[in-house]
């Protein structure tokens, strides 16, 4: 066995089934060993941007993802995504391919390298950006491998693997089974925790379940929604954890909405201040996910936050604790609260039908439709950080989907390559990406592979002639925030995509409802005025501007 093989054979470990990037003079022997492996596939990407969106969208949907770049000038593109990535917990590998031993240990000023005799400039770089980093050397190889695997493994976290050249063909003599990737935990600590949750939810008038996307992150849906199906308790989701429980028997009769902060849907600000018993799961605290921090009114002695590694019941801390094996407990021993207030509720949006409009596409009511006669159950959503995120967000949209957005990170460009990550990850499910005409102009390059794959990935392209929430936040008719013109469509199809649409009204939408719920690759083009914002946008942007001038 080779160093290469052993790294693949790592790979093919965590469920990896696509390998992301491309190709630089310092991995291209790594590659052979991806395009000669039985199980996995190449997919390379128009650039190392796009290629670590698109490692993050596959992550999302697949557990893991890998991105492979060469040094330097391909690792420092992919920078960006892999920063959301972290941010996000997203659990990303990036393989990267670095000059020869000799060269890297004389700090040799040889190409894709800054020229000033220092080897470890961008491992410097990503440390900032990565869970746990390593260069890979003849005798470090097991124990980095292993270390490095295992911290993503544990933090969800990106790690970031550098392997020289000279080492890919390098004879060894250790083996995959060598390579612990799942340690045992030994918290003796999860009994009693689990038990005082237990009881201060089953003595609680009105419990709450509020979930997060940390959830996702650590493969925690399909246990949260057991312990939601023995409990059947009501539950609420963060911004950043919308859709999080898909299970329709679930979803439908317990949730209530999104809690925001000041951004909250409908009657949540109220069903979260008279919990007596918030058990918070995964939840991530940031401005846009809590409101712009204006979470009054809630009594944090009745709050229990699980957290990746923590736990906090009221005010007391517990570190080190195993959120799995925590939940495993609860699940295990949970049961229905019988004394729960069966008040403690809000009404469900009745089905009604929607009267057909006239005349130019509007936020306000463009979104409604678009729940209601595209998106449908198992759909993967993607929205970008604009517009299409802060009209969709506040839909109460089918169960059974995934949403997919970058609400911490948000940027801009993000979810065209992720969203083809998503589709690689899930083939035989239908991908909506609504993106911005400015978030395009960023990746649309990517457009290709949708058609060279032929994925099942529908583009709706909000044209309103530039950046649309910075608009909203300053300077809305100043010149920064115009975009030049494309015609978009016609860019899609040199780039492969046949079917294409354009809609400026209400009629025309309707009209080709039938057709856009078609399978297979498709730009669907929506006109704007530049003006027009989703009105929870104006409300967040507002407070934006009124944080950035204090």
């Amino acid at each position: 066995m080779t160093l290469g093989n052993l790294v693949i054979e790592i790979v093919k470990k965590l469920g990896v089934s696509h390998v992301f990037g491309v190709p630089g003079d310092y991995n291209l022997r790594f590659l052979d060993y991806i395009v000669e492996s039985d199980g996995l596939a190449w997919v390379g990407n128009c650039n190392e941007l796009n290629g670590s969106y698109a490692a993050d969208g596959y992550a999302r949907e697949n557990g893991i993802g890998v991105l492979v770049t060469t040094c330097g000038v391909g690792e420092l593109s992919a920078a960006n995504g892999i920063a959301g990535s972290y941010a996000h917990n997203v659990s990303v590998l990036h393989i990267v391919g670095y000059p020869n031993s000799k060269l890297l240990e004389s700090d040799a000023p040889v190409h894709h390298t800054l020229g000033n005799y220092r080897k470890n400039s961008f491992l410097t770089t990503f440390s900032a950006i990565t869970g746990a980093q390593t260069i890979l050397t003849a005798t470090n190889y097991l124990e980095e491998l292993q270390r490095v695997v295992l911290h993503m493994l544990l933090t969800k976290k990106p790690a970031y693997i550098g392997i020289p050249t000279d080492l890919i063909d390098m004879d060894i003599s250790h083996t995959i089974e060598e390579i612990l990737f799942y340690p045992q935990s030994h918290d003796a600590i999860i009994e009693t925790l689990g038990n005082r949750i237990l009881e201060r939810f089953l003595r609680a008038k009105k419990p709450l379940f509020f979930l997060g996307a940390n959830i996702a992150r650590f493969g925690l849906r399909t246990l949260m929604t057991q312990i939601l199906q023995k409990t059947d308790a009501k539950f609420g989701t963060t911004l950043m954890g919308k859709s999080i429980i898909n299970e329709t028997s679930v979803a439908e009769p317990n949730f209530l909405g999104i809690y925001a902060g000041d951004y909250s849907t409908e009657g949540m600000v109220g069903i979260v201040q008279s919990s007596d018993c918030i058990i918070s799961i995964g939840t991530v605290e940031t401005d846009l996910n809590s409101g712009g921090f204006s979470e009054d009114g809630i009594d944090f002695e009745n709050v229990i936050t699980v957290r990746p590694n923590s736990v906090k019941v009221g005010k007391t801390l517990y570190s080190g604790i195993d959120i799995e094996k925590l939940l495993l407990y609860i699940k295990e021993h949970a049961k229905p609260n019988t004394l729960a207030d069966k008040t403690f509720t809000l009404p469900k949006e009745s089905a009604t039908l929607l009267p057909s409009l006239k005349g130019a596409l509007n936020h306000k009511d463009f979104w409604t439709r678009i729940n209601k006669n595209i998106i449908k159950e198992g759909d993967i959503v993607v929205a970008e950080a604009g517009s299409s995120l802060f009209g969709l967000v506040q839909q109460n949209l089918p169960t059974g989907i995934d949403f997919v957005s970058q609400i911490l990170w948000a940027s801009i460009g993000y979810t065209l390559p992720s969203a083809i990550g998503s589709a690689i990850a899930s083939p035989h499910r239908r991908v909506l990406l609504f993106i911005g005409d400015g978030s395009f102009q960023l990746t649309a390059q990517e457009t290709s592979l949708i058609a060279q794959h032929n994925l099942n990935i529908t583009v709706f392209l909000i044209n309103n002639n530039g950046y649309t929430i910075e608009r909203a936040i300053h300077g809305a008719t100043q010149p920064y925030n115009d975009i030049p013109r494309w015609h978009y469509l016609d860019l899609v199809k040199a780039l492969g995509i046949k079917t294409t649409f354009s809609i400026k009204t209400f009629q025309e939408l309707e009209h080709h409802y039938d057709a856009i719920n078609q399978k297979g690759p498709k730009v669907v083009e929506l006109f704007f005025d530049p003006l027009d914002f989703p009105p929870l946008l104006k409300q967040i942007s507002d407070k934006l501007e009124a944080a950035n001038r204090k």
